[in-house]
């Protein structure tokens, strides 16, 4: 019964669909698609030469081609449900259909955005004509195939690039694992992830955005090998220009493709690039207050806490101290801000060209001031990336001790509420958005195929429920914000005495000098300019940070006053393995690897997301929301990418760090619970992928004004 069921559907599908050489012709891209992304995967792998042999490394290099191919699976489910143009593809495909026939003069007057998505397939199926010999017929599910390629393919190898760039590790190290998951998780990411199998600018939008962002990184790392103390001559004079060509060009391109990424690729990046030069040229301020905070700036010193550690007075004065040091060397900024500005006058000269922002559709796509978006963005992150905050806000507000399993470690000052104060401030604000501008768009109310009609339709039951949704709003944020500060920064080791061993053989050569002050040689190149030489061991950690409440011990006396045995120093970490044991401190190799061991500890505290970053954040996410009049889950994409590639990694767990694993078991068990929240966030994204696609697929209706046409509910 359920067989033939099974095979009237497949028939019914079957008659629905194109024409059957239309369905050949699909078949022989998605075969093109699969071939390339073979290849493609073939390279992924080789990239990481010589991983870390563990199941967990080996696992995660492998299930991030093999969940990718469910994206062909779910456009080749599309094309069979959905052969027409559905919703924007009405519009999008013959346009398309149009520059593939020359006609570059005809434009759909609903269009809103720039023709970079027909320009791309175009570029693409001009390639398929060379390779095949033969014309190619854009069909929707031909069209299809652009996102399907850049989404299993394109995407994942450049947000790789992106997160090994900012987390400064290579798959060559552990954390590889850890990087390759959250890539998988991005591109599984519910509306990137559906709208994959549709004709729409975003998955292209968002694919050079990143790509623009990793040239902009390329480029400093360029001028951070050319300036710093360890400045590489071997490059050639016009390398950076190159980098700087490339970005331009990079950034220019995105624009063509969504107007509002002008917002990411000068105001986020360059508000990056600003941070970044303040943070490399200036020093620390310890002082807290305002006052001080101005009059330390002037002289240099910057206030830029760490997120775990900052209150909401500290963003504003967070601002105020990177604007009093910018002010204060203009154009040393602006200079650093060039290719920035040069993006802003283009995209200005286009407005005045176009005489508005959008291109099509002028009257219901005017430009405004939506502050609304910036409540909603909350709730919509925290809905899709629960599974990541779980095991820290259960750290963060357990009122007991917890069990050793899910002990983080996080110190007490980054145990608890948000503040009443700080309640006090952000909530009334928060009403008087809603009660002042919260837009409703004639096309939210009157389309019921997307799900923001569903929750626009609950918030507007009672006047009072878009108010009570406020606390939602509030918490949700709070959540969102404190996530770049669920991590542990721990402090570089405290030395430990270590007595010398004793033998018959001649008197060993003097004690070697301290790790601090051993080889250049020995500690690792910084990728970025703005990672900073790490501390010596005299010095103090950087100011702006937290110091620890408990009181340093009092020093041993001196060696020579003692009656005992000559002592050296090492730090106290098992840095030689369970099975091995430290028999000379003074041993080049140990010493080596207790410097490289300080030295990782004090980039994690210099290299820790901090308040600046969050506001640049904030700043671009703003921006290209409130600027929208409509509610939509795709105009969120871009914003959850940039908040998802930042995001600190878990820490181990506080007995971890006590006391490191001795069994490959142990140690199996404390990654997986330290990754669980990752495993979560995949089957949380593979169920909501399951459920809206089958509904979109298989859940159609009809409307009384359009009988006999399907449609479909989507985000």
């Amino acid at each position: 019964m359920v067989t033939s069921k099974r095979l009237e559907r497949l028939k019914r599908l079957h008659r629905s669909s194109s024409a059957i050489s239309d369905w050949d012709l699909v078949a022989d891209e998605l075969e093109i698609v699969w071939q390339l992304y073979l290849l493609a995967a073939d390279g992924y792998l080789n990239s990481m030469a010589n991983p870390p042999q563990s199941d967990r490394s080996r696992s995660a290099r492998w299930l991030v081609p093999f969940c990718l191919v469910l994206i062909p699976l779910w456009v080749s489910l599309v094309n069979k449900a959905v052969p027409e143009p559905y919703l924007d593809e009405v519009f999008h495909v013959p346009q398309a259909q149009a520059y593939w026939a020359h006609k570059w003069t005809q434009w759909d007057p609903k269009l809103t955005t720039p023709p970079g998505l027909y320009l791309c397939s175009y570029i693409v199926f001009a390639i398929v004509l060379l390779l095949r010999g033969s014309p190619t017929k854009l069909t929707p599910d031909v069209l299809r195939m652009t996102n399907v390629g850049a989404t299993t393919v394109i995407f994942p190898w450049r947000l790789q690039k992106l997160l090994d760039t900012l987390q400064r590790t290579t798959n060559t190290r552990p954390l590889g694992a850890n990087v390759s998951h959250t890539v998988l998780n991005i591109c599984l990411f519910p509306p990137l992830f559906f709208f994959s199998g549709l004709y729409y600018t975003d998955v292209l939008a968002l694919l050079v955005v990143v790509e623009a962002y990793n040239w902009d990184l390329r480029r400093d790392a360029e001028r951070g090998q050319r300036s710093g103390p360890g400045k590489d001559t071997k490059k050639a004079p016009g390398s950076e220009i190159l980098e700087t060509l490339g970005f331009l060009a990079f950034a220019l391109a995105s624009l063509v493709f969504r107007q509002t990424n002008i917002f990411w690729v000068s105001v986020f990046l360059g508000g990056l690039q600003v941070v970044r030069k303040i943070r490399k040229s200036a020093t620390p301020c310890m002082s807290s207050k305002v006052s001080t905070i101005m009059k330390q700036s002037l002289q240099n010193e910057v206030y830029d806490p760490l997120v775990s550690e900052a209150s909401l007075e500290d963003y504003l004065k967070t601002a105020i101290s990177i604007a009093t040091v910018g002010l204060k060397r203009p154009f040393s900024l602006l200079f650093s801000l060039t290719p920035y500005i040069v993006i802003l006058a283009a995209f200005g000269a286009f407005v005045y060209w176009n005489d508005g922002v959008v291109l099509g559709h002028k009257e219901f796509h005017t430009a405004g001031i939506h502050l609304a978006q910036m409540l909603y963005i909350w709730p919509y992150f925290t809905f899709f990336s629960w599974p990541l905050f779980l095991v820290p806000l259960i750290n963060i507000l357990a009122l007991k001790p917890l069990p050793t399993s899910l002990n983080l470690g996080f110190p007490p000052k980054q145990r608890k509420f948000p503040k009443l104060k700080t309640a006090l401030i952000v909530i009334p604000l928060m009403l008087a958005v809603v009660h002042f501008n919260t837009i409703v768009h004639p096309f939210t109310l009157a389309d019921n195929r997307h799900y923001v009609f569903y929750v626009f339709r609950i918030l507007l039951l009672h006047p009072a429920i878009k108010y009570a949704a406020v606390c939602v709003y509030f918490l949700c944020g709070w959540v969102v914000i404190s996530s770049f500060g669920f991590t542990t920064i721990q402090r570089p080791p405290k030395t430990l005495r270590v007595q010398k061993t004793t033998s018959a053989a001649p008197p060993a050569a003097p004690p070697a000098a301290p790790p601090a002050s051993a080889p250049a040689t020995l500690e690792p190149k910084p990728t970025l300019s703005h990672v900073r030489k790490p501390l010596e061991a005299h010095q103090q950690p950087p100011k702006g940070t937290k110091k620890p409440n408990r009181k340093p011990k009092r020093a041993d006396p001196p060696a020579e006053t003692k009656k005992t045995e000559p002592v050296v120093e090492t730090k106290k970490t098992d840095l030689t393995g369970p099975s091995a044991e430290i028999t000379d401190p003074n041993d080049p190799t140990v010493l080596a690897r207790v410097q490289e061991h300080i030295f990782t500890r004090q980039r994690e505290l210099l290299e820790a997301p901090r308040v600046s970053f969050v506001l640049v954040w904030l700043a671009a996410t703003s921006l290209s929301l409130i600027t929208a009049p409509l509610v939509e889950p795709r105009y969120f994409i871009i914003p959850w990418v940039m908040w998802r590639v930042h995001l600190p990694p878990l820490p181990c767990l506080l007995r971890d760090r006590e006391t490191r694993p001795r069994s490959e078991e142990a140690k199996r068990r404390s990654d997986l619970i330290i990754n669980l929240p990752k495993f979560v966030e995949t089957v949380w994204f593979l169920i909501i992928n399951m459920i809206t696609g089958y509904v979109f697929l298989y859940k159609g209706f009809e409307w009384p004004q359009e009988p006999g046409k399907t449609q479909r509910f989507m985000w």
